[in-house]
């Protein structure tokens, strides 16, 4: 009778360890991480660029994925003659791509995420942006570093 709650125990054991994954290749990546003073996020209006570093990757493959999601926040000032709009508009974009890993651990990239704040315009009026506020986030899908980044 004991030897039905063992088998019981090891296929619970067998079915988390194919859902969750290999626990060797998580803990082989305990200490990849992004690095924050190496992270830079530069927008032209349509495409964001954010570079960035991660270190102690440890992977059996050479290659890792990373998902970069990019925010922008932006506050525009429209006026016609005395006539005055405050205008604060968001827009966010995601973009996952695979990225080398180099012979030293490291994994560097530019991600590049198109990225379009709409209505920022208004017919009839002249509008400037006062202020713009960038944030990436950064996620490795398989060492399981992440990093919030906002300029």
């Amino acid at each position: 009778m004991k030897k039905a709650p063992a088998r019981v125990g090891a296929s619970v054991v067998a079915t988390a360890a194919l859902l969750l994954g290999d626990f060797s290749a998580a803990s082989a990546t305990a200490d990849a991480h992004f690095v924050p003073e190496a992270t830079k996020i530069r927008w032209n209006g349509t495409t964001a660029t954010v570079a960035f570093l991660e270190v102690d990757v440890e992977l059996d493959a050479n290659v890792t994925t990373i998902s970069t999601r990019v925010t922008a926040e932006v506050d525009a000032v429209c006026t016609n003659e005395e006539s005055t709009l405050h205008i604060h508009r968001t827009a966010s974009s995601l973009r996952t791509s695979d990225y080398l890993i180099s012979f030293d651990g490291t994994v560097e990239g530019p991600a590049t995420v198109p990225l379009r704040v709409q209505g920022l315009g208004v017919s009839g009026y002249t509008c400037v942006v006062e202020h713009i506020s960038m944030t990436a986030e950064l996620e490795d899908f398989r060492t399981g570093a992440t990093l919030t980044h906002t300029t």
